[in-house]
C-alpha cells in the first residue's frame, strides 16, 4: 500500500512539473525580457501614442504583459489586450487614431499567428506593429527574414523587430524589394530609437522591380504614344510615380469583352483580383461601388460626369443691329431720353423741336442755336458727352455685330435638358453612378433618367465620331470639354456639340489600389507631391501645345463661352456713363432752381422799385 501511494505521489510530482514547464519549453532570462518591455514602454511613452493592442499567447507570461500595460499607463496611453485571439481584427480601423500593435513572442520556435491581421483590410499602410522576442539568443538574420517575408504576404510593411541582447535594444525593419530584406535601425546603446526611425515615411527604392500598372487608352490622359512611351496625364504621372520608386513599369491594358469593358469598369476587374498594383486612370471617388476590392487614392482634382448636347440653331440675323447693347442698356438709353425731352419740356425757353434737337446733339451733328439758360447749357454739355460715349461704343460694336451669327440659347440647366427631345447616351460604366445619384423623386432628374439609353463603347465612339446630332452624350468632363472644341466636330468652324455648365453627377477623381494595398500611403504622398509642385498646369501646356499642332482649339479651364465670340455691352460695361448722366441732370437741375430763386428775386425787386 505505501509503494502504490509513493508511485501516485511521483506521479504528482511529475505532472506538476511537466505543467509548470508547458509555459515555455525553452528558458527565458527574465532580467533580459523585463529590460526589453521597459524599452518598449519607453518607445510607446515617447511618441505619445494614443491607443495601442498588446497580442499575446497562450505560451507567454501575463507577467511581461501586464509590465508593458503598467507602464504605458502611466504616459496617458490606452490599450487594448488581446490573448490567443486568432479572429481577424477588422474592427481595428483607422478613425483619427493610427493603428498600433504589441506583439509579444516567448522565443523563435513559437510560430507567428498572423491570422490576427486580414490581408484584406482596410488602410494597411497605416498600421504599425511591433513584434517584441523575449528570449534573444536564438534570434538570427535568417529567421528574421523568414518573418518579415510572412508579413510581407498579408502586405503589412510597417513591421518592426526588438530583442533585447548584449545590453542594449536592437531594432529591424526590412525592405521587401531588397535581396538582404533587413535594415538594423540605429539607436544609441542606452536610448531608444523614435518613431520616424523605426517607422519612417520616406518612399522605397524598388530597386527596379516590377510595379504592375492598368492603363487604359484615353483619348486626352492616357495615350499610348510610340515606341512604348504613354503620354497624358495619367500617362505622365504613372511615368514619375514609376521614377520615384525607381520601379519598372508593367503596363497592363486591358481590352472589351462582350461589348463591354472588365466588369463594366475600367482596370477594376485586375485590381480587386491583384493582377496588377494600381490602375493609373482617373475614377468616381465612389466608395460604395469599390465593395470592398479596391481603395481610393488621395483626391487630386474634379471630374464630372457631363452631357455633350447638339448645338442650339443659330438665330436670325435681322436683330443684329441691336444686339451690341443689353436689354437693360436700351432700357435706361431710353429712359434718358424720355427724361432729358421732359427737362427740356419743362424750361420752354428758346428750344424749339427738343426731341429732334436732343437726337443731332447725341449724333454729335451741329445743333440750330445755343439756348440761353445757364442751367440748359450745362444740362447739354452733359448730354453731348453722354451721347457722343454711347455712340461711339455702339459703332464699335455694331460691325462685329453684322457679320457675327448668334446661336440660340444653349442647354444649360437640368430644366432645359429634362425638357428637350434628345435621348442621352451612356456608356455601361457610367449607369451605376447614375442611378445612385439622380433620383426618382425629383421631377427633372427622373425625366433625365428616362432619356437615357444604355449603349457599348464602341457605338457611341462612332456615333460622336460622326457628329450624329440626334442624341446627347454623357461623358466624363476631362474628356468632354475637349470633344466639344476639336474641330472633328466643327463645321466651318462651326461646333456640332455644347458641353453644358451644370453636370449631372459631381465627383472627385481618384486612382485605385488592391484592397488592402501595401503601396496606398506611398502613392498619395507622391500624388500630393506632384500636385502641388504644379503638375497639372504643366501638363495643360503640354496638352494645348500638342492640340493647336493637330488642329485641336486650345481649351480654357473656365466652363462658359469662347473668348472669340463677341461681347454684348451690358449694364456693368457702363455704369461710369449713366453715373456721368445723373451727375450732369443732378447739377442743371440745381443751377435750375438756383435761376428760378434770383429771377423771383430779381423780379420780387422790380416790383418795389416801381
Amino acid at each position: 500500500m505505501s509503494i502504490q501511494w509513493l508511485r501516485n505521489l511521483l506521479l504528482l510530482i511529475i505532472l506538476a512539473h511537466l505543467a509548470g514547464a508547458g509555459e515555455n519549453r525553452i528558458p527565458v532570462n527574465m532580467k533580459k525580457s523585463s529590460h526589453l518591455m521597459v524599452k518598449m514602454s519607453e518607445i510607446l511613452c515617447i511618441a505619445k501614442v494614443k491607443v495601442i493592442f498588446v497580442y499575446f499567447e497562450n505560451q507567454t507570461s501575463h507577467e511581461h504583459t501586464g509590465q508593458i500595460l503598467r507602464e504605458v499607463t502611466k504616459c496617458d496611453i490606452s490599450y487594448i489586450s488581446l490573448r490567443n485571439q486568432n479572429g481577424p481584427l477588422e474592427a481595428v480601423k483607422d478613425d483619427g487614431i493610427l493603428m498600433y500593435m504589441v506583439m509579444i513572442i516567448t522565443n523563435i520556435s513559437q510560430p507567428l499567428e498572423l491570422s490576427l491581421i486580414r490581408k484584406k483590410s482596410a488602410a494597411k499602410h497605416r498600421s504599425h506593429v511591433f513584434l517584441l522576442v523575449r528570449d534573444a539568443d536564438t534570434v538570427s538574420d535568417a529567421w528574421m527574414r523568414a518573418s518579415f517575408r510572412q508579413f510581407w504576404k498579408i502586405w503589412l510593411l510597417n513591421i518592426v523587430i526588438l530583442y533585447w541582447r548584449d545590453n542594449r535594444l536592437y531594432a529591424y525593419r526590412y525592405n521587401p524589394f531588397t535581396d538582404n530584406y533587413l535594415i538594423p535601425v540605429d539607436n544609441n546603446a542606452n536610448g531608444v530609437p523614435t518613431l520616424e526611425q523605426l517607422f519612417p515615411k520616406t518612399i522605397p527604392n524598388m530597386q527596379r522591380k516590377p510595379l504592375r500598372m492598368c492603363i487604359y487608352k484615353d483619348d486626352v490622359r492616357a495615350i499610348f504614344w510610340k515606341q512604348g512611351i504613354i503620354i497624358g496625364t495619367d500617362g505622365l504621372l504613372a511615368g514619375y510615380v514609376a521614377e520615384r520608386l525607381n520601379a519598372t513599369m508593367m503596363i497592363t491594358r486591358p481590352h472589351s469583352y462582350n461589348n463591354h469593358n472588365l466588369s463594366s469598369d475600367i482596370c477594376f476587374f485586375e485590381v480587386a483580383r491583384e493582377y496588377v498594383d494600381v490602375a493609373m486612370n482617373i475614377r468616381f471617388l465612389a466608395p460604395d461601388t469599390f465593395k470592398k476590392q479596391a481603395e481610393s487614392t488621395v483626391s487630386h482634382m474634379r471630374d464630372d460626369l457631363c452631357v455633350i448636347v447638339p448645338k442650339a440653331k443659330t438665330a436670325p440675323t435681322f436683330w443684329n443691329i441691336f444686339r451690341s447693347f443689353g436689354t437693360s442698356v436700351w432700357a435706361l438709353i431710353l429712359a434718358s431720353v424720355l427724361v432729358g425731352n421732359i427737362f427740356c419740356y419743362i424750361l420752354k425757353a428758346g428750344v424749339g423741336g427738343a426731341p429732334m434737337q436732343l437726337f443731332a446733339g447725341a449724333l454729335t451733328m451741329p445743333m440750330n442755336n445755343i439756348p440761353r439758360n445757364h442751367s440748359l447749357r450745362l444740362f447739354l454739355i452733359f448730354w453731348l458727352y453722354f451721347g457722343l460715349l454711347i455712340c461711339s461704343a455702339f459703332r464699335g460694336n455694331l460691325t462685329s455685330m453684322m457679320v457675327f451669327q448668334p446661336y440660340l440659347p444653349d442647354i444649360n440647366h437640368l430644366g432645359g435638358l429634362a425638357r428637350s427631345h434628345y435621348r442621352i447616351l451612356i456608356r455601361p460604366r457610367h449607369l451605376k453612378h447614375i442611378q445612385h445619384f439622380l433620383t426618382l423623386g425629383h421631377k427633372y432628374e427622373a425625366r433625365i433618367r428616362e432619356q437615357m439609353l444604355e449603349v457599348p463603347d464602341a457605338q457611341m465612339y462612332e456615333m460622336m465620331k460622326n457628329n450624329d446630332i440626334r442624341y446627347a452624350y454623357l461623358e466624363k468632363y476631362h474628356i468632354a470639354r475637349f470633344q466639344v472644341n476639336n474641330r472633328v466636330h466643327m463645321h466651318l468652324g462651326r461646333p456640332f456639340f455644347h458641353l453644358m455648365n451644370s453636370c449631372l453627377v459631381p465627383f472627385h477623381a481618384v486612382y485605385i489600389v488592391p484592397y488592402g494595398s501595401p503601396y496606398l500611403g506611398f502613392l498619395d504622398s507622391l500624388i500630393r507631391s506632384s500636385h502641388e509642385f504644379g503638375f497639372e498646369r504643366y501638363w495643360d501646356r503640354i496638352m494645348n501645345s500638342a492640340f493647336i499642332k493637330s488642329g485641336v482649339k486650345v481649351v480654357n479651364r473656365r466652363r462658359g463661352s469662347s473668348s472669340d465670340d463677341p461681347v454684348v455691352l451690358k449694364l456693368q460695361h457702363f455704369h461710369a456713363v449713366f453715373a456721368l448722366w445723373v451727375v450732369g441732370i443732378g447739377l442743371a437741375c440745381i443751377v435750375l432752381v438756383w435761376e428760378h430763386l434770383t429771377h423771383n428775386y430779381n423780379l420780387a425787386v422790380t416790383k418795389r422799385r416801381h
